[in-house]
């Protein structure tokens, strides 16, 4: 089965050990054969386990955001956690790098008004997890 995560909402991250995973307020998506959204799931989770050698989880992962269509800044990890806390984030596009084991996401939080872009590096393994 094949998922996709536009019209998800993000509204959570957590770290593990060698893992970083978002938390879907409003589900994924599975895909037909043809690619098509078909059936939004409940409870998802996506977990992106890293192939970290010993750094710190978190250098894994940037953010850049940028209000009411500006240009994009860098903000800590901390900084964008916090935005979570305050309205969860639509996401409307996602990119996938395999030769550099990358992906990004373009998402959008419309009561705050930011749009961001996440990067997660060094990607090893994706799961899906839902009901």
């Amino acid at each position: 089965m094949k998922y996709q995560l536009h019209d998800s909402q993000i509204n959570k991250i957590e770290f593990g050990e060698d893992t970083i995973s978002f938390i879907f307020s409003q589900g994924f998506w599975t895909t037909d054969e043809h690619g098509k959204m078909s059936e939004q799931l409940e409870n998802c989770k996506t977990v992106f386990e890293i192939d970290r050698n010993d750094v710190p989880i978190e250098d894994f992962i940037s953010i850049r955001i940028s209000k009411k269509g500006g240009a994009y800044k860098t903000i800590s990890l901390e900084k964008f956690m916090g935005l979570l806390k305050k309205s969860p984030f639509d996401v409307y596009l996602e990119y996938n790098c395999d030769f550099a084991s990358s992906k990004m996401f373009q998402i959008h939080s419309n009561y705050l008004r930011i749009g961001a872009e996440v990067f997660i590096e060094d990607i090893k393994n994706i799961r899906y997890i839902h009901d």
